[in-house]
């Protein structure tokens, strides 16, 4: 991922964005941050990279930035952050189950989890696969989701979905009935639901 050129312009962000809740809070995260694009279009929260050098760029454009391995537990407190997000990341991490449930302990009750990632199922991938050729990003990613194995995955470790901009490119956002066929890429806003008898 370190030779990606930087854009904050791919349309995966812009769609992100229109899920940042309006009170997104202090202490979010942007997991995976890259060179710090989808921070910079946020105008808040803190990144965390692998990459010393995407560390770095995020810091140059004034958003503080860690570097840490998602595969690993996260260096944070339970409960201690507002909300996190995962643009175009949970594919690359091998262990994502794992991921989700450090996410869902570092996360505050009735905080905020924003995702993004490829729909490996829509009709295009369909059609080359029936054509005999492997996923188009085969090599770079190490999973591959569904919206039925997204939403699993991210289920099982306690999130509920609250918000969909799933995007196709000529039809913009999609309904939800048409996202598991069209969809170029889920974006989902989920929540870590508040616990009982409290906010």
């Amino acid at each position: 991922m370190s030779d990606r050129p930087r854009d904050p312009e791919r349309p995966w962000y812009a769609y992100a964005e229109r899920l940042l809740p309006a009170a997104a809070g202090r202490r979010w995260i942007d997991l995976g941050c890259g060179r710090g694009e989808f921070l910079e279009r946020a105008r808040a929260g803190f990144g965390l990279d692998r990459e010393r050098a995407h560390a770095r760029a995020a810091l140059a454009l004034g958003r503080p930035a860690l570097v840490a391995d998602l595969g690993r537990p996260l260096p944070f407190a339970t409960g201690s952050l507002d909300g996190a997000s995962l643009i175009e990341v949970i594919e690359h991490v091998f262990a994502a189950e794992a991921l989700a449930a450090e996410l869902f302990r570092v996360i505050r009750p009735g905080g905020w989890l924003l995702v993004s990632t490829p729909n490996t199922a829509r009709l295009r991938y369909r059609w080359r696969a029936l054509r005999g050729h492997p996923p188009k990003q085969e090599g770079r990613h190490s999973r591959f989701f569904t919206r039925r194995r997204l939403g699993t995955l991210l289920g099982s470790a306690g999130f509920r979905l609250r918000a969909r901009a799933s995007y196709a490119r000529r039809l913009g956002a999609l309904p939800a009935l048409l996202e598991p066929l069209l969809a170029r890429r889920f974006v989902w806003r989920l929540e870590r639901p508040p616990e009982a008898g409290g906010g």
